[in-house]
């Protein structure tokens, strides 16, 4: 396979850093070239689905968005962050087409098969620097296996303003275009709340918020989280209850390429049991 060169390979030479309470430290941070775009997704109406119980199949949505968009790349390495009710992504120039193509295909499948409507968007980086933010990422490894891209400058939260404005839309593909889905599941259960809720804290600057403040302030909520072994640590340690069937069985089923939707359910059946098998016996 050809390798692209120039800036498509500006992120895979980020170098990863350790320690999140180093997380709001700028120096970590590089600006996107300026000939990337930052790809959007966005589930409308996602409180009501939620609302109404629907939690995985806007979770799913959200992920197929990464999920396709890793396929079409086939396995470039790109930064993204998963939103629950969507997904942000950049791409560099090279990989444009394929991305608009995944983001236009995953549209499709997520209102033909999870009955939801989701808004996409490829935002040039240019277009964002010119209302004066910016994109600039780094990348965390919690361990030595992995690594989260982190987004700064404010550049991703105007881009999703800017979708639900309807702005640099891509539209939705033909009915019944799949996206490649392979590798995409969600087959742990709900995580139960020890104490009676589960909160989540958003911090989010104000435009004109002084950036050594907002860093102090997030700094000082790390540190209390840090402190605290049990807040900052929301899964057990035997990690998420799996049981089987998996609650999102059809989910996976619909994300599967070919054959009837029974066949592609019967197969997911199958292998979601060898899974659990392993899983619940520890072999």
């Amino acid at each position: 396979m050809t390798m692209p060169l120039g800036s498509d390979t500006f992120y895979g030479g980020i170098p990863v850093f350790r320690g999140f309470a180093s997380l709001m430290d700028p120096v970590l941070y590089s600006p996107l070239p300026d000939d990337w775009s930052v790809g959007v997704a966005d589930i409308v109406e996602s409180t009501k689905a939620i609302a109404q119980r629907r939690y995985k199949a806007v979770n799913m949505a959200g992920a197929a968005v990464i999920a396709a968009v890793t396929n079409a790349l086939e396995g470039r390495e790109f930064p993204f962050v998963f939103g629950g009710d969507g997904a942000s992504f950049a791409v560099s120039p090279h990989d444009h087409a394929r991305a608009r193509d995944a983001l236009a295909a995953t549209a499709a499948w997520v209102e033909h098969d999870l009955d939801l409507v989701m808004r996409v968007a490829l935002v040039p980086i240019a277009a964002i620097r010119a209302q004066g933010l910016d994109v600039r990422v780094a990348r965390f490894g919690p361990s030595s296996n992995l690594s989260y891209a982190m987004f700064s400058g404010g550049g991703i939260g105007w881009a999703e303003a800017a979708l639900k404005r309807g702005e640099f839309a891509v539209p939705a593909a033909p009915p019944g275009t799949q996206p490649d889905l392979t590798g995409l599941s969600c087959r742990f259960e709900e995580i139960p709340s020890t104490r009676g809720v589960i909160l989540s804290v958003l911090v989010v600057p104000a435009r004109d918020a002084d950036p050594l403040a907002f860093r102090r302030l997030i700094e000082d909520v790390i540190a209390l989280v840090e402190r605290s072994p049990d807040a900052g640590r929301p899964v057990p340690p035997g990690g998420p209850a799996l049981r089987w069937p998996p609650a999102s069985v059809d989910f996976e089923a619909r994300a599967k390429r070919g054959g009837p939707l029974l066949t592609r359910r019967a197969a997911v059946l199958a292998r979601t049991l060898f899974a659990y098998l392993i899983m619940r016996f520890d072999i």
